[in-house]
């Protein structure tokens, strides 16, 4: 049954603002959750709560992958799946809010009570001795206007400005890359179902490989060379396109190995920018930019899907090229990033400077402040290398005034 223009709007509004609702709650799940279980744990843990979420990630495509088998049409394969998000509904009635933001923004007893709760429940206790120099130190930088910038911080301090924009450009390529593989899948020749599912399981291998290395080598070096890699192999495509026998069997096996590593190589780099930009984010930034980063990778998977449909009818494996070309012009770029291995997350913009500048010169930040717990070495804030920058910058100015 044809349907008139009326009833077409109708159906354009309904399916824009079913969009719009759809992309809000799928990305600020991910992105707020993301955020807040990196913000109430230590250092030590920071990577656990990181990459559950990529875990799951690979865990609802399997079972996506499942429903869709069994329920063939697409409306009640869209009703099954719906059933999922239910219990996000009570998630605000169970989750604390995070104290770190809750100490950002100066919602002192906030933050204690529900700090004082954690502890409880981890059988330690309170330090509020510590609490209190945190409270004291929170209270002074509030009181310094440069500290009540907000979003405008962001391109107000060259360092941070430099910062965020590789960071925007590090999560737009890497979600062109990522849904860019992920949608080609439909290319590696096998039952449809059976590539998503290959698909979802070296995904998964990938995010497991992350979750035993970044711990001990960092995050900047895996980063650059999984995208390295990445753009390497993507680009051996050209000699087994042009040197293999057409269609053989030997190619057919060659090209879906690369189809693998490339998923492998894509899924382990996009994990890795999402734990590496939230610990470059300072707390009173740290959503705001993890959400400018979020919408700008919509960008780059919209420019993927845009890639696998006009790319390919020049050439089937131009888009992949195209990946794996701007894979290592990220890679790259994100060699100037700081390191964040077992740092404490910044609290301000002035903590990320200091970060890139101690960074630049390899030297460690330290950290002296306990959070009650007597195992993480973190201040409840961040860290306090600006007390130790002061003693260094006093210490050196009464060696001088000794010489003098």
């Amino acid at each position: 049954m044809a349907l008139n223009c009326h009833e077409i709007l109708i159906y354009l509004i309904f399916f824009v603002v079913a969009r719009f609702l759809l992309a809000c709650a799928t990305r600020g799940v991910s992105v707020s959750g993301f955020v807040l279980g990196s913000e109430i744990v230590g250092p030590s843990k920071r990577l656990l709560t990181g990459i559950v979420i990529e875990y799951f990630f690979s865990f609802g495509q399997l079972f996506l992958v499942l429903f869709a088998y069994f329920i063939r049409t697409w409306r009640a394969l869209t009703g099954a799946i719906s059933l999922f998000t239910v219990p996000f509904m009570v998630f605000y009635f169970i989750l604390p809010e995070s104290p770190r933001w809750l100490i950002s923004k100066g919602r002192f007893d906030e933050a204690e009570k529900i700090l004082r709760r954690i502890a409880v429940i981890n059988k330690r206790n309170f330090d509020r001795d510590a609490y209190q120099q945190v409270k004291d130190e929170q209270e002074k930088s509030m009181l310094n206007k440069t500290n009540q910038e907000g979003i405008l911080s962001l391109v107000k301090s060259k360092i941070m400005l430099i910062i965020s924009l590789n960071l925007f450009f590090q999560w737009l390529v890497q979600n062109l890359v990522f849904y860019g593989v992920s949608q080609n899948t439909g290319s590696w020749e096998l039952n449809p179902y059976l590539s998503f599912t290959i698909s979802a399981l070296v995904e998964l291998l990938a995010y497991i490989v992350v979750h035993l290395i970044l711990d001990r080598v960092g995050r900047k070096l895996p980063y650059c060379l999984f995208a390295t890699l990445f753009g390497i192999v993507a680009i051996l495509i050209l000699p087994v396109q042009k040197f293999m026998t057409k269609d053989s069997q030997v190619q057919q096996y060659t090209m879906n190995t690369i189809n693998a590593s490339l998923k492998f190589f894509t899924s382990a780099s996009y994990a890795i920018i999402y734990i590496y930009a939230n610990e470059l984010f300072p707390t009173n930034l740290r959503n705001t930019g993890m959400g400018i980063c979020s919408m700008v990778a919509r960008i780059g998977a919209i420019i993927g899907t845009l890639c696998n449909d006009s790319l390919a009818r020049i050439w089937m494996h131009l888009p992949i090229l195209l990946y794996g070309i701007v894979s290592l012009i990220a890679a790259v770029l994100a060699l100037m990033l700081p390191e964040t291995l077992h740092k404490p997350l910044p609290q301000s913009v002035a903590e990320v400077e200091r970060m890139t500048f101690i960074g630049s010169r390899g030297g460690k930040a330290q950290s002296m402040i306990t959070d009650g717990t007597g195992h993480e070495a973190q201040s409840l804030t961040g860290n306090n290398e600006d007390i130790i920058l002061k003693d260094q910058l006093y210490q050196n100015s009464f060696n001088e005034n000794e010489k003098l």
